[in-house]
């Protein structure tokens, strides 16, 4: 007898993809975690926070350093001395301007981008030494980042009143890049408050006159940045990232114990929104891409007030905080693929030591096993001193502890996220699928209701091709004129002639997930993601994978109120598809292994498509310049029909 698990949803409503936007409904559960566990603590007054007893010495990061293979602490000095000719060019007003006259927003971030890695350079190198080589250098990048107009990256700047695509230097908005500077400043700050002040007090007060003014003091006095969720229920990674970057900030540099209070209190109450916001199943909506910077950035901010108020306020217990952790580990699909529904990349660098420390902060051994395993496949040097000031920190407090962790490399024979509609399942093999419900208004919403990936030993299959370089167009009215984000370059069908269309009433109904020891089955009905004009009554498509035969079937059984032209079924494919016989694909993987695809021969006619991939970002992904798309376009003008694919492995 088969036993099995059957979980049933319906369409939710979701959040609007536009950053800025503001949309109604509520979220997801009022849970308020942190306010309610500040409140239960002793009062916040008497926390007795210390930033010198909170946060890593000067002598403690040092002596980490000094521990390091010699050839890891060579680069580190090596690209310090490089960057002491560094001449801190000024950020012209036409990089900003790029934005709104052309939607380039990548010439002012490079601007950006080469100052602070530049002066993290400058600072690692001096940690490791401690001779005062790169003081000096150190003082001219942070005068010239407080000289800097704003922090706000140009793409953001639209947060002002002013719509010009200059920035106004009278009104300071948080964005992402203001964070993040703000992030390295406060350490630089920390670290060499002394030694600015011995050649001049004006130093340490322009840092911390520019990080009150442009980020704690706007964020206590408004509550209207779109991120704190206060006046709309939507929020994204935007959320704890800006708010962990504010607490940082404060925490690092205020003298004033009120004021680090309020931003404490305030921060928490924010980002509280965020964990309301998320679903309870802690699937994050926007991909394994995100992952990092939502559940990832939530688990800074969380860690920081953990140890702001020595231990008191601790939710690494609470289920949803444990699920959201473990999102990331139950969609990696093998070696850097992960699945990659909405704007997240197929291929993902995930970073080992955030993810240990999640798993850290909630006590789960298979989480840090996770990071260890991912840590052991890359060269300490790829990810230790990799990312911002702020992560190397941290990393090299805890890689010798990371590099001890047991590895657990074990893969679930499934999952499954009820809330948020996708799930995903394996078998011995190394057959592996995964599908998405949900609707076409999620957080970075491809029109891909119903869609799938499949790989077979780690090689893509059919695949989602994911997101092209981001640009003005990616976030405006026009994002689904770009074709990534169709859903006819998805694996789905074109009814009647008719796409799918972006918006909170196009979404999946009767999704279900059946799991039985030799069968995974995922189905739905995705009638509802096409506009009226399709004229479809019920499309119900169901996805099977058998593990004792190694084979993954696709169904297609649909009803039609008229038939207007003929319907299509897509699939992409990264490897060219060749036509073995009727009804027969062949897909030759890089590894020799050939996949066999069958299709109804007597209900469709297939053409193979070559599609160019011209966006680098794709292109990087990929590693090639065109996909194929496979249109298998129907016979004759049946209302009614079965379409039946199967999958066979070799």
């Amino acid at each position: 007898m088969k036993c099995c698990v059957i979980f049933t949803t319906k369409g939710i409503l979701g959040c609007c993809l536009f950053f800025c936007a503001v949309v109604s409904g509520m979220a997801q559960e009022k849970r308020d975690l942190l306010t309610q566990g500040i409140s239960e603590t002793i009062p916040l007054s008497d926390w007795d926070i210390d930033p010198l007893k909170a946060f890593p010495s000067e002598e403690a990061v040092h002596d980490q350093l000094i521990q390091l293979p010699e050839e890891i602490r060579g680069q580190l000095i090596e690209e310090g001395n490089k960057a002491l000719a560094y001449e801190w060019p000024v950020i012209p007003a036409s990089a900003y301007l790029d934005f709104v006259r052309n939607g380039d927003r990548t010439r002012m971030q490079s601007y950006q981008n080469q100052r602070t890695s530049t002066l993290k350079r400058l600072v690692l190198a001096e940690l490791a030494t401690q001779e005062g080589t790169y003081v000096d250098a150190i003082m001219d990048g942070a005068w010239a980042m407080c000289e800097q107009s704003t922090w706000v990256l140009s793409a953001h700047l639209s947060a002002q009143k002013d719509k010009s695509g200059l920035p106004d230097v009278e009104e300071p908005v948080i964005d992402l890049g203001a964070g993040e500077v703000a992030n390295l400043l406060s350490w630089i700050h920390f670290y060499f408050r002394n030694d600015f002040e011995s050649i001049s007090p004006l130093l340490a007060r322009r840092i911390e006159k520019e990080l009150d003014e442009r980020i704690i003091s706007p964020y206590l006095a408004r509550d209207d940045f779109w991120w704190m969720g206060f006046r709309s229920s939507f929020v994204n990674n935007w959320n704890p990232w800006c708010n962990y970057n504010v607490l940082l900030t404060t925490s690092l540099v205020a003298q004033d114990p009120e004021q680090l209070q309020q931003v404490v209190l305030k921060t928490a109450r924010s980002v509280d929104q965020f964990i309301n916001y998320y679903k309870a199943d802690g699937a994050c909506e926007e991909g394994p891409a995100y992952w990092d910077h939502a559940a990832g950035k939530m688990l800074e901010y969380l860690e920081l007030l953990k140890r702001l108020s020595n231990g008191k306020v601790d939710i690494g217990q609470h289920a949803l905080i444990q699920h959201m952790g473990n999102y990331i580990r139950k969609v990696h699909i093998s070696d850097d693929y992960y699945v990659n529904f909405a704007d997240a990349s197929a291929r993902l660098k995930a970073h080992p030591g955030i993810i240990f420390r999640y798993g850290r902060y909630i006590s789960d051994e298979k989480l840090k096993g996770f990071a260890a395993g991912l840590a052991q496949k890359e060269p300490l040097s790829q990810w230790l001193v990799k990312g911002s000031l702020d992560r190397e920190i941290h990393n090299l407090l805890l890689y010798k502890e990371l590099e001890s962790q047991k590895i657990y490399q074990d893969k679930a024979p499934f999952f499954w996220y009820p809330e948020t509609e996708v799930a995903g399942a394996r078998t011995a093999n190394g057959l592996f699928f995964a599908a998405k419900g949900g609707h076409n208004n999620e957080s970075h919403n491809h029109n891909d209701v119903g869609s799938f990936v499949l790989f077979y030993r780690g090689e893509p299959v059919l695949i989602d091709v994911g997101v092209e370089t981001y640009s003005a167009k990616t976030f405006s009215k026009d994002r689904y004129d770009i074709w990534t984000m169709q859903s006819d370059f998805h694996n789905l069908p074109q009814i009647n002639g008719v796409s799918q269309k972006n918006g909170n009433d196009f979404k999946a109904l009767s999704v279900a997930f059946e799991e039985g020891k030799r069968n995974a089955r995922f189905s739905l009905d995705i009638s509802k993601a096409y506009p009226e004009t399709a004229d479809v009554d019920s499309w119900k498509r169901s996805y099977e994978l058998d593990r004792q035969e190694g084979t993954f079937v696709m169904e297609d059984q649909f009803s039609l109120r008229q038939w207007k032209v003929p319907s299509e079924s897509h699939l992409m494919s990264l490897y060219p598809p060749t036509k073995s016989a009727a009804g027969e694909v062949v897909i030759a993987l890089p590894s020799g292994q050939e996949i066999l695809l069958h299709y109804p021969a007597d209900k469709l006619v297939l053409t193979v498509e070559e599609w160019p991939m011209e966006d680098p970002r794709l292109q990087s992904v990929w590693e090639k310049e065109k996909v194929y798309r496979l249109v298998f376009v129907q016979l004759g003008e049946l209302l009614k029909d079965k379409w039946t694919f199967q999958v066979h492995t070799p």
